[in-house]
């Protein structure tokens, strides 16, 4: 092999490494991306929850300065505005752990490309 040939090889090759990494940080930075998507919908999320929580403390607050607050849990939650706030809480939650389950996908799928361009590389 004439030095030309071993030059041209090793640009080739070089061109192929650098190809992988651009992808490589291009698939990164897309799951970065939507890592913090999920994130600041979780944070809005984690605010409705609250708005709930504050909805529900107000109601019994106010059943209590009126003298009305029930003698059991059971007739409290019978409420519309409570069970209201309930369903919703419920939902919510459900929702957070969906999001959080997203973002574990998108971690896992990140580990897989990794170790598909190594595989690759080498």
């Amino acid at each position: 092999m004439t030095i030309w040939e071993k030059a041209i090889l090793n640009m080739q090759r070089g061109s192929r490494r650098i190809s992988i990494s651009a992808a490589l940080f291009a698939d990164r930075v897309r799951v970065e991306i939507n890592i913090v998507r999920l994130r600041i919908r979780i944070d809005e999320v984690q605010e409705r929850i609250d708005a709930q929580y504050q909805a529900i403390g107000r109601k019994v607050d106010n059943l209590t300065r009126g003298e009305a607050l029930p003698k059991t849990t059971e007739h409290l939650v019978q409420d519309e505005e409570i069970a209201a706030a309930m369903i919703e809480l419920t939902d919510r939650k459900q929702e957070m752990v969906e999001l959080r389950s997203k973002i574990v996908d998108e971690q896992a799928s990140m580990k897989t490309v990794q170790k598909q361009a190594e595989g690759a590389s080498e």
